[in-house]
């Protein structure tokens, strides 16, 4: 394969979690991709924020830019291509409602995100899976917004989505609600992202292993991890393996990709 951009998605696909570790044929297959000449860029359901306290950033590679929120931000190098917000009174009725029921949520900007009010017994259970950083409290009142994430229940989905039908809900966790304008697509952000480097799809590879990965395949060549769902790799262009098995790195010896 003739690559010229690849994507990488990061739970799962380039960080193993039943070992909560990066993998290190896979970090170092990105590497040599770079040396090829191949540019390469995260593209995560993580808001910019997490990936940067996830320690995306400090592994060596010079990432040519990065999809966040699942494809509402898309940067190249330092320039947004692609920019999905919320309407101001939206966020705030969603703030409103989190107050009245005596739960937290998480506001998501393009570069940070905060906590409209201290953690709670549901903030804990949903990291106590996903070992995120835990952000600052303050108060929202203004300001660019791609998404909100209420730690909450899904006895509340049915209020909210008649409190606010226009809008976008995501249930992926017990206690997680991704709350977003419309629906982030990751293929999306890639379609931006190759225009601006005058890339073509076929040039192009991905990497996922979940339901929001998806969409990948339709702005690429798209690669299922071997642990990823099933439905994601009945959709994929190729399964490779597991990642505990070297799965990304496999595949780009198995593809041509790296030579």
């Amino acid at each position: 394969m003739n690559v010229k951009a690849a994507f990488f998605d990061i739970d799962n696909t380039l960080y193993n979690w039943k070992k909560r570790e990066f993998v290190a044929s896979g970090i170092e297959a990105i590497k040599a991709l770079k040396k090829q000449g191949v540019k390469v860029f995260l593209c995560s359901a993580r808001p910019y924020h997490s990936q940067v306290e996830f320690g995306t950033f400090d592994l060596g590679i010079k990432w040519d830019g990065y999809i966040s929120s699942s494809g509402a931000i898309a940067v190249v190098g330092r320039k947004y291509v692609l920019k999905i917000l919320m309407e101001e009174k939206d966020v705030r009725k969603l703030c409103s409602y989190a107050h009245k029921n005596s739960l937290t949520m998480e506001v998501v900007t393009p570069k940070s995100r905060f906590l409209i009010a201290p953690g709670n017994e549901y903030l804990e259970r949903y990291h106590a899976d996903y070992a995120d950083a835990v952000p600052p409290i303050r108060k929202y009142s203004h300001g660019q917004c791609t998404g909100t994430l209420l730690f909450a229940p899904d006895n509340h989905d049915e209020e909210l989505k008649k409190l606010l039908p226009h809008l976008c809900f995501y249930r992926f966790h017990d206690y997680g609600l991704d709350i977003m304008p419309s629906q982030h697509l990751k293929g999306e952000g890639i379609a931006y992202i190759l225009k601006e480097i005058g890339v073509s799809k076929e040039e192009t590879i991905s990497f996922g292993d979940d339901f929001q990965d998806i969409s990948m395949r339709d702005s690429s060549f798209f690669v299922a991890m071997g642990n990823g769902r099933d439905e994601v790799k009945q959709a994929a262009d190729y399964v490779t393996d597991p990642i505990g098995e070297d799965g990304l790195a496999n595949a780009l010896y198995k593809l041509g990709v790296l030579r």
